[in-house]
């Protein structure tokens, strides 16, 4: 996946050629034309245009208002199927977005986070994709995997605060009983319990870092009380979190001593 921005020139333009893989375009200001397949299409603010692996486009940006767009390049078999469920293809390359610009901004936060991590690009890339097909009159019923993917991604971004599974509900837009039941088919857990499960997790991995105390470890995924994240830890792992680390620290001596 790559993503980027431009404000083009005026006049500025691209093509004729084809892309390898899925690229989509999206206006944020000014007014451009896109050209495919024998069909020209006027463009402008709160509108993409989606160009298909091996097409041939050209699109050229306004003399006048010349549009500032952001851009999203990705591929997988997934691609596919999930652009047809939102009514978008070769021969339908032009979404309009709803007023308040879910798409335009979902991809905004995707090019925001240039150092992010690779999960969290993928959840904020899933509501991206989840945008699109949401604001489509043709789209068809989001997959099951779709709500889990981005309820983990808003977990692991939130994971400095303390998360309920309403919040969860309310940022993808789902019933809170409905997340409950999806999270005991798919996960076999509720969302409680994986919230609980993914934050403990992540704090594994944060007690590797010697710089950071016990205490700024939970402060990291959402605890002030420490003694209640040593309570919650201990309960899940069956030892504290200082003797995690001590049992990290004898297990890379070992190591080195292998």
């Amino acid at each position: 996946m790559q993503y980027g921005e431009q404000q083009c020139e005026p006049g500025h333009a691209f093509g004729p050629c084809v892309r390898n893989n899925y690229l989509i375009h999206y206006i944020y200001n000014g007014k451009g034309i896109f050209k495919t397949d024998g069909k020209e299409y006027h463009l402008h603010k709160g509108q993409f245009f989606l160009i298909c692996p091996e097409q041939l486009t050209y699109y050229k940006a306004d003399t006048e208002e010349p549009w500032l767009y952001r851009w999203i390049e990705f591929n997988g078999s997934f691609a596919d199927s999930v652009l047809k469920s939102a009514g978008l293809s070769e021969d339908a390359p032009i979404f309009t977005d709803g007023e308040d610009m879910p798409v335009g901004n979902a991809l905004l936060d995707i090019v925001r986070r240039q150092n992010a991590d690779f999960e969290i690009l993928m959840s904020l890339f899933w509501r991206f994709i989840y945008a699109i097909t949401n604001g489509s009159e043709n789209a068809s019923q989001k997959p099951a995997e779709e709500y889990i993917n981005l309820a983990e991604g808003y977990i692991k971004m939130n994971a400095y605060k303390r998360v309920t599974v309403n919040d969860v509900a309310a940022y993808i837009g789902i019933d809170r009983s409905y997340l409950c039941r999806l999270f005991k088919e798919y996960k076999n857990v509720s969302p409680q319990e994986f919230i609980m499960t993914l934050k403990l997790n992540m704090a594994c991995r944060y007690l590797e870092n010697k710089n950071l105390s016990i205490s700024e470890v939970a402060q990291s995924i959402g605890y002030n009380d420490t003694h209640v994240f040593s309570k919650a830890f201990k309960k899940q792992f069956k030892v504290s979190p200082m003797a995690w680390r001590k049992q990290l620290d004898w297990e890379h001596s070992i190591k080195e001593y292998k």
